[in-house]
């Protein structure tokens, strides 16, 4: 499939993207009233909503971008492999603890850590079936499915003992953004974004072997650790601020790498941005469906679980056709 130019590539995503940011501001039950007291206040709700939108959607696809050269398979993403999950349990676990009012970071910080075990019973567990393309997700489906029924389960003891309506955010969800989560994930943003770009080079070489990344001066297991560590960081600073978001770590970096090439360096901005866009994109329809049904809020966790999926059907039936990483 030919590529369009790297130029109107970023020309065609970015004119989306304002697009889908005037119509986040824009749309809502409420109306657009500017002129208003309540106008402004819904209004700056909505910037809230699209900021926590578009950096969630951003976190999760450099997480995704980071886990998938970390085990070289294009499938592999926080949620299949259990991080997100993982992490929600470690920040409900924290709030739990601390009867809905924890010290400030401690959900994070636990999210982290579960994120990080769980992303570490993944690869004992691959290990232990053949560390394959097929053996990681396998893995991961597992672990991704016990940290499901474990979350569920936590949810339940949120709002029995600590009053926290946790179970929306099995869903992710951007409606009920603060600054303080806005805040959180911003910051998350731009550490990744760093962070990232220095790792890049280093994902590049290991997607080629170990062998090539020795030769060039990379410790294979020293970039695998500080991305995946990176990666359950940045899964973490979304789950404390949107919940678990399916599927945007494992469809923006795929479709990065089929518009612009799998070289970490260049499909990086665009993995960004698609992450961005799709988390906006998301909320935008989320609302629209509630609107035109009556409903109250549809999480736009559900949006990016209906579509992902497909988009998981379309690499299977890719990579079943000899499809991989691209990097052309």
């Amino acid at each position: 499939m030919k590529r369009l130019s790297i130029k109107l590539t970023y020309a065609i995503l970015l004119t989306a993207f304002l697009i889908l940011i005037v119509l986040s501001i824009l749309i809502g039950p409420l109306g657009f009233h500017p002129g208003t007291s309540i106008g402004s206040l819904v209004i700056k709700h909505r910037v809230m909503r699209t900021l926590l939108a578009l950096s969630t959607g951003g976190v999760l696809a450099l997480a995704g971008m980071l886990v998938q050269y970390s085990v070289s398979n294009p499938l592999a993403s926080p949620d299949l492999l259990g991080v997100l999950q993982g992490a929600y349990v470690g920040s409900m676990l924290a709030v739990i603890a601390y009867r809905g009012s924890p010290p400030l970071g401690l959900p994070l910080t636990a999210g982290f850590v579960g994120g990080l075990l769980a992303y570490a019973l993944t690869m004992m567990l691959a290990s232990r079936i053949g560390f394959s393309r097929a053996g990681v997700i396998l893995a991961g489906i597992t672990v991704a499915s016990l940290f499901s029924g474990v979350s569920a389960f936590i949810a339940l003891l949120a709002e029995a003992y600590a009053g926290v309506n946790a179970a929306i955010f099995l869903v992710g969800t951007f409606a009920y953004a603060t600054q303080e989560s806005v805040v959180v994930v911003l910051t998350g943003l731009v550490l990744g974004v760093i962070a990232s770009s220095l790792v890049a080079r280093g994902l590049d070489l290991i997607s080629y072997g170990d062998e090539v990344a020795l030769a060039a001066g990379y410790n294979p297991a020293i970039v695998r650790v500080v991305a995946t560590s990176i990666a359950a960081l940045l899964s973490a600073a979304s789950v404390y601020a949107s919940g678990i978001v399916y599927f945007v770590a494992l469809v923006a970096p795929n479709a990065a790498r089929i518009l612009v090439g799998g070289h970490p360096r260049i499909s990086l901005p665009v993995t960004l941005l698609l992450g961005s866009l799709i988390g906006v994109g998301a909320d935008v329809v989320s609302r629209v469906v509630a609107l035109t049904t009556g409903l109250g809020e549809v999480p736009g966790g559900l949006v990016t679980a209906i579509t992902g999926s497909i988009f998981l059907a379309y690499m299977l039936m890719r990579m079943g056709a000899g499809g991989g990483f691209d990097r052309a």
